[in-house]
């Protein structure tokens, strides 16, 4: 019970911020759900809570039997997993392994209400905004010579889709993590933050649907040319991005009848996010901070080439992040240095008020 007080306790600011962010996503509702809305919202819970997990353990498998390679493999996991999940790291956990699904039940609410909020008028803007930083021409077109291949469209499209796997890896081996207190909080409350000023108010102060859907609100598709050419490299290898447009831009049309996830450009998400794990991989080791950064550029490519956003989203999400991420950092660390403060011997003053 100490141990989960303590927990309560660290993680209050994180508390916080969900359940506020969880009021007003449920003011932003509006009715009451109906009770098979509520039976996809635990599914949707319990998919969350799981989902992490299940990649940290798959990976940790791989590394297993290609590193340690132990005569009887489950017995070998059996008891290094029952060492690793003591009572206390799983209640050290607890309260962030709940309040993520939470959050991202959220955030969801929030994007999905996006063009109630804020019709999508942004794109031709963006769009300008996007030739003009690049000399004239969309940037696509400057990096097509160089990724228009279908071999490269594969790499980037693998690495846009495995962005989902390699984050909920992360942030629920961080939320399981009690090595790092102070880098495990940072990266918790700055994904939150994050998400919450880029992902849920920017987007809805530039509401805008990406290249992929420009051709679908505006007569003249400048973007015409690199859907073509992602679905004829379609015809060689899957473009998994070009199903998922499609099924989002469904559910947009059907306005929730055939579900609505939500469609939104600015700021990009996918490289926020992928920043902010460039960012704390850095601080765990260069090997791990300069594999996430490759990865990030990888992200922010893919976002361009697939479609999916203008290169100022990217821009906007990697800045915002960074600057969330020193903020929060910058806030952590005058938390830590308080108790050592309050104990320091009071220094004397000059007549002007400075320590001297």
């Amino acid at each position: 019970m100490n141990t989960l007080r303590a927990s309560l306790r660290t993680h209050r600011v994180l508390l916080l911020i969900v359940l506020l962010y969880a009021a007003a996503a449920t003011l932003l509702a509006g009715s009451l759900p109906s009770p098979s809305d509520i039976l996809n919202v635990l599914a949707g819970f319990l998919v969350a809570i799981l989902t992490g997990p299940v990649f940290i353990l798959c990976g940790y498998t791989i590394h297993v039997m290609v590193m340690k390679r132990p005569h009887r493999l489950c017995h070998y996991l059996y008891l290094d997993l029952r060492r690793y999940l003591s009572n206390e790291r799983l209640l050290h956990a607890l309260p962030a392994m709940l309040l993520i699904p939470i959050f991202a039940s959220s955030f969801t609410v929030f994007k999905a209400a996006i063009p109630r909020l804020h019709p999508y008028t942004w794109d031709a803007t963006l769009s300008s905004w996007d030739m003009a930083l690049h000399g004239g021409m969309a940037p696509w077109e400057r990096l097509q010579p160089l990724l228009g291949h279908p071999l490269v469209t594969a790499l980037l499209n693998f690495s846009y889709h495995f962005w989902f796997f390699l984050f909920y890896a992360i942030l629920y081996w961080l939320i399981l993590d009690t090595r790092r207190p102070l880098l495990r909080m940072q990266f918790l409350l700055s994904f939150a933050l994050t998400w919450i000023a880029l992902g849920s108010v920017l987007a809805v102060l530039f509401a805008s649907v990406g290249p992929c859907y420009y051709g679908h609100l505006h007569a003249s598709d400048p973007y015409a040319p690199l859907m073509a050419y992602l679905h004829e490299a379609n015809q060689h290898i899957p473009v998994w991005a070009l199903q998922v447009q499609d099924m989002l831009w469904q559910g947009y049309q059907s306005k929730g009848v055939n579900g609505e996830l939500g469609i939104s450009a600015m700021p990009s998400m996918h490289v926020a996010t992928a920043v902010l794990m460039a960012m704390m991989g850095w601080r765990v080791s260069r090997a791990a901070g300069t594999a996430l950064s490759i990865f990030a550029v990888l992200i922010m490519l893919g976002s361009i080439h697939l479609g999916w956003h203008y290169a100022v989203d990217g821009y906007v999400g990697a800045a915002g992040a960074v600057l969330v991420w020193r903020l929060v950092g910058r806030m952590l660390g005058r938390e830590a240095a308080a108790p050592v403060a309050a104990l320091a011997p009071v220094p004397c003053m000059s007549k002007g008020g400075v320590a001297s």
